[in-house]
């Protein structure tokens, strides 16, 4: 019936009002408000065999944490031109770099799709953003687009149409998949003329693309990228050459040169093929390290010489350069002058790098450091190309990107600004020395991109990005700056002392674009230079001893420590256990004290706050803080937790069970929860800032003694304190599985010294192995233990012979806060810090081995790769853990989902419903045990008690009624689980529950208080469905009434039929 009144509705619009049928509804994606940074970043459409590596990764522009809410994400079939998938992004965000991927399960993405769903071509991916209807099936549209890939594999394949609609003026991609003879990837990078350009590579998903520009690679013949001198023959040197992908190199010749007397020393031919990714790795021939050219025999080691040297690529063959003569100026590929304190001769500068300087070698680093080129491949010649980094021989170089990147600007106090606007390169360099000697972190001029001069007010504003490696190099480079710029300074310009100040104008304004915020900057518009100076979170003090609650606070600190005006800042109070605001105080108004400090608080707190709060209102957590920044939007309370216009976040708790996932993923992603433990101190203690200035980093937070509007106490008398560390992670033995691991979780920075890893076995529960451990919590909060000879991503390594499921008994891994425990011992919960318990055999038992606790079941034969992994549990408060799951070494665990739910609705005959009243839990626990051994039985698909989600049952009338739901970790498995379900209503038979046997029933009813969320669903809908249904047939009565006036209107009956109508009236009437 329902389906009859829709169809009466639509003919009804139809007919009544065909001039409001024929306009579209929805505005023109011009007029709306899209703030279209969101971009497609890669794509992986072909990848050899069974297409089993395809994705298509997403970027947004700020680099940051970014809702997709609005988003859709269309891929079309150049077949037809019409889509054949379409994925709504609503509720979804990119992680901490701006990245966001959707491809199959083997490249860890954020939305799983099956195997070979990508096309290959001539076919299109397009993003979408608005109120668009977008569907599958639907015809290719521009409207609300925002980016798009016309994609193929063949030369001679054409989509016109898509092209057209989608890409005018842009042809069809070719993936090309010669391109590699492993596996490729279309990526999107900055061209020559700094515009967003489609081209092949090395496939990264989830990472930052490579982005060697090839045609500027492809018009080199060979170029430098980069060197690692030894200080002795045992040592490992190398020089590494880049050129076009698996191409062969002939007529080149390596020159090195003494950059005191300018002679040449050494020379050999170079020969060979470059790898898939245009590398060729020159070097000893007896080396642990492969090379592909390797050293004359003859020659003496080491190679490359100290500072000041130089190292020179020539077209010709090494018969033509003679040692002991100076290097010719013809002929000349490439060339890279070093030294480390003695400037080289200023005439082989000019011959080989002319107008440019030597590269200064300075190694603040520990270990080795090669000098890596960071400029490829639009730069040649030019030293100061270069940066100092960790060696990558036969890969891509570790250079400073985009992603930990900063606009820095300063004031120079000139009398002619005009003249010095020629001077760019000298101020950079002044500003490298400078940085690089407050920092000693081994900065040097490739860090910074795009310098630019102009005048204003007072003088000469030089404006520069500085990039970085990582967040942390980010943020020293930030506070050596800032150090350079305390206080008016003089500098040494060109031979000048010059005052650099912070800004040229005599009234510093608040910046409108606080850190934070770039997608509030309208399209088409300029970025600002971002001040250094920002407002962040300083401190947060939750949770106060005792019962008042009456001297909790929030200081926020402007690091230009200076009065700082709030106007369009907000700070909202976030609840983790719903993930919505539960209190948002608009800032505007409101301004820092003197010295940069603002302080949130209870009212009867000292010193006094700025804004005061009645006692007992900051949550202890697992709850939020989140700073943000916005001259248009809105924070109001009860809104859901959101990233738009995030400046600064701290997610906390002060006990260690609670968790607030959603709240870490949107304001914190990849982070972990900061633990205010109140053992700290026997008074009050706080969360403070002591470890850096960058926002949204956790790790820069450590328990201290409170301090309101004073500096945090960031003495070493008050280090950070850890919370407990957990086992996230253990990776158990098969036949295809390369390593064993075990995976810790804590605080980041958390050392381990003094803790200790055993692994027990056997009917007796006695200690196998044990290892004392060492180092520290990284700042993902993890960290990763290899148990079989490989090394983990932090170089620790641990034997454990055998870690099995497969033994006898039970078997534990156990972290104990003693450094060492004796083969043999017992296991004893003293000195426990966390423990795992595992078997292959199912126990009902509470305690095993002497750990509190539960034991987890595993297949006892599977040559899959198995791990046992730290979840959440749900809505559930009970103490199961762990689930069966995929490993995730060092990232984030493999874990079932409620977006992947199956609802559960079972039915059992039983002869006595007395025993299932009576032992209600203990037979509810084991009925979820036969039911995963029999979906497991099933689908063999990783599944364990932890998979069931709100798992209860009823009986009456010799019926037993089972509710629930059964969680994933992908669709596949959710499909999986489907069939499973399906088939065990399907076919009655006998199942086993404690030993008792009973049969399923086909005439199950889900029990009215069953808590499913598909009957909420219905009872929420039904008065709609009624309202709706009586609407839809009062048109329809509407519309055939009208409908039969217009054909009686447009036929009228003849006068024979109405002469007929009349008689028969009379007679009728008579």
């Amino acid at each position: 019936m329902g389906d009859i009144w829709h169809i009466g509705l639509m003919v009804l619009v139809y007919v009544w009002f065909p001039k409001v049928a024929a306009q579209n509804l929805i505005k023109n994606p011009r007029d709306q408000k899209t703030e279209q940074t969101l971009l497609i970043s890669e794509v992986n459409t072909d990848s050899p065999g069974e297409d089993t590596s395809e994705f298509v990764e997403l970027y947004h522009t700020s680099g940051q944490t970014a809702r997709l809410d609005g988003y859709y994400l269309v891929f079309y079939n150049g077949n037809g031109n019409r889509a054949y998938k379409v994925l709504n992004l609503q509720g979804k965000v990119t992680n901490s770099q701006g990245l966001f991927l959707v491809g199959s399960s083997s490249v860890n993405p954020a939305i799983v799709i099956p195997k070979n769903t990508i096309q290959n071509g001539p076919d299109a991916i397009a993003l979408y953003y608005g109120k668009g209807n977008y569907k599958e099936g639907m015809s290719v549209t521009n409207y609300g687009l925002v980016d798009a890939l016309v994609h193929k594999t063949k030369k001679t394949d054409r989509a016109d149409t898509l092209v057209r609609v989608l890409t005018p003026g842009r042809e069809a991609f070719l993936e090309d998949s010669s391109f590699r003879t492993t596996d490729e990837s279309i990526e999107r990078c900055r061209g020559a003329d700094d515009q967003w350009i489609f081209q092949m590579a090395m496939p990264t998903p989830g990472a930052d693309n490579h982005c060697i520009l090839t045609p500027q690679l492809n018009a080199s013949a060979v170029l430098i990228s980069e060197v690692l001198a030894a200080s002795s023959s045992e040592e490992f040197e190398f020089i590494e050459l880049q050129g076009p992908h698996s191409t062969v190199l002939r007529d080149i010749v390596l020159v090195l040169i003494d950059g005191r007397t300018k002679d040449i020393y050494f020379t050999m031919d170079v020969y060979g093929k470059t790898s898939l990714d245009g590398l060729l790795l020159i070097g000893p021939a007896q080396s642990r390290t492969p090379v592909d050219l390797p050293f004359p025999e003859t020659t003496t080691r080491p190679v490359l010489r100290g500072g000041p040297n130089a190292i020179a690529l020539y077209r010709g063959n090494s018969s033509s350069l003679v040692p002991g003569k100076a290097p010719p100026a013809t002929g000349l590929l490439d060339a890279f002058v070093y030294t480390s304190n003695e400037e080289p001769n200023p005439e082989l500068l000019e011959i080989l790098t002319p107008g440019r300087p030597a590269y200064k070698e300075k190694r603040h680093q520990l270990g080795e450091v090669s000098m890596n080129q960071c400029n490829c491949c639009s730069v040649t010649r030019d030293s100061l190309s270069y940066v100092l980094s960790r060696p990558t021989p036969g890969k891509f170089n570790d250079c400073p990107r985009r992603r930990f990147s900063q606009t820095l600007s300063f004031c120079l106090r000139v009398a002619d600004c005009q003249e010095w606007l020629l001077k760019s390169e000298e101020i950079l360099m002044t500003l490298v020395q400078a940085l690089d000697g407050s920092c000693s972190c081994g900065v040097s001029a490739a860090y910074f991109k795009e310098p630019k001069a102009a005048c204003q007010d007072l003088g000469l504003v030089f404006t520069t990005l500085l990039t970085a490696k990582s967040e942390d190099q980010l943020s020293s480079l930030l506070l050596a700056f800032k150090t350079f710029l305390e206080t008016p300074r003089l500098a040494r310009f060109d031979r000048m002392n010059i005052t650099a100040e912070s800004s040229c104008f005599n009234d510093i304004n608040v910046p409108d674009f606080p850190p934070g915020v770039p997608s509030e900057i309208p399209e088409g518009t300029q970025e600002p230079s971002v001040q250094v100076a920002k407002l962040l979170i300083n401190e947060v003090n939750p949770d106060n001893p005792g019962g008042g609650e009456d001297a909790e606070y929030i200081e926020l600190f402007y690091t230009g420590q200076t009065r700082f005006d709030l106007q369009g800042y907000w700070l909202v109070l976030y609840n983790g256990k719903n993930s919505r605001a539960y209190r948002v105080l608009e800032l505007s108004g409101h301004h820092t004290d003197e010295l940069g400090y603002f302080l949130v608080g209870s009212s009867t707190m000292s010193p006094a706050p700025m804004i005061r709060l009645p006692p007992n209102t900051i949550q202890n957590g697992a709850d939020a803080v989140a700073l943000y920044y916005s001259n248009t939007s809105l924070y109001a309370v009860d809104m859901a937790v959101t990233a738009e216009g995030l400046v600064d976040a701290v997610v906390y708790t002060s006990r260690v069970p609670e968790r607030a996932e959603q709240l870490v993923k949107v304001l914190v992603p990849g982070q972990r929860i900061l633990y205010e433990n109140d053992s700290h101190s026997t008074e009050d203690e706080s969360l403070s800032r002591c470890h850096s200035l960058s926002t949204k980093l956790q790790s820069s937070f450590q328990v201290t003694v409170v301090t309101p509007l004073r500096d945090n106490f960031c003495s070493g008398s008050s280090a950070l304190v850890p919370p407990a560390i957990h086992i996230s992670e253990l990776c158990l033995a098969s036949s295809t599985t390369p390593h064993r691991f075990v995976e810790l979780e804590g605080m980041p920075g958390t050392s381990l010294g003094g803790l200790s890893l055993v692994f027990f076995s056997g009917k007796e529960g006695e200690a196998r192995a044990s290892i004392p451990l060492r180092g520290t919590i990284g700042a993902t909060g993890l960290f990763v233990f290899v148990l079989d000879g490989g090394h983990g991503h932090d170089g620790t390594n641990l034997t454990f012979k055998d870690i099995s499921a497969a033994s006898e008994g039970f078997n534990a891994i156990a972290v104990y806060s003693t450094s060492l425990t004796p083969v043999g011992t017992k296991a004893t919960s003293g000195n426990l810090v966390d423990a795992l318990v595992y078997t292959c055999e199912p126990s009902t038992a509470a305690v095993h081995l002497g750990f509190p606790g539960p034991s987890y079941a595993v297949p006892c034969k599977d040559d899959r790769p198995m791990s046992l992994s730290r979840c959440a549990r749900g809505n559930d408060s009970a103490e199961l853990q762990f689930a069966v799951s995929d490993p995730t070494p060092g990232l984030q665990n493999s874990c079932p989902q409620e977006a992947f739910a199956v609802d559960l609705h079972l039915c059992l005959l039983t002869p006595n419903c007395s025993t299932w009243t009576l032992h209600h839990r203990r037979l509810l626990e084991s009925l979820g045990r036969a039911l995963v051994s029999s979906l497991e039985e099933k689908c063999s698909c990783g599944i364990s008690e932890l998979y069931l989600q709100e798992l209860n049952l009823t009986c009456t009338d010799s019926l037993v009624k089972v509710w629930g739901q059964v969680w994933a970790r992908q669709p596949e498995q959710q499909q999986s689980i489907e069939t499973w379900h399906q088939g065990f209503l399907a076919s009655p038979h006998p199942f086993s529950v404690d030993g008792r046997v009973l049969k399923t029933s086909p005439e199950c009813i889900a029990p009215k208080n069953a808590p499913s969320m598909s009957q909420d669903s219905s009872a929420s809908f039904q008065g709609w469905e009624i309202a709706l249904f009586v609407m839809g047939s009062l048109l329809l009565v509407f519309l055939l009434v009208g409908l039969a006036f217009y054909v009686i209107k447009r036929h009228p009956q003849n006068y024979t039929n109405i002469e007929m109508n009349d008689r028969g009236e009379i007679a009728a009437e008579f």
